[in-house]
């Protein structure tokens, strides 16, 4: 399953790659599609993954937040 999620805190390419590799650490999460403008992702999950765990891993690569999108239709 696909969703989409907010991001915020970057501002380069190379906070979209540390927020990508942080991601991607995250089990059941298969694949990740960032972009810095808008800042989003669109985060593959094997099953689904609390927004707290997606957080925590977040935390670890830096200061960037992830809620979820509201119009969080599958991508």
């Amino acid at each position: 399953m696909k969703k989409r999620y907010e991001l915020q805190g970057m501002s380069c390419g190379g906070c979209v790659n540390s927020v990508k590799k942080a991601l991607l650490q995250v089990p059941d999460v298969s694949n990740v599609e960032i972009q810095l403008r808008p800042p989003g992702a669109v985060i593959t999950l094997n099953k689904p993954i609390t927004l707290e765990e997606l957080q925590a891993e977040l935390k670890k690569a830096g200061h960037y937040t992830i809620k979820e999108d509201i119009s969080n239709a599958s991508a």
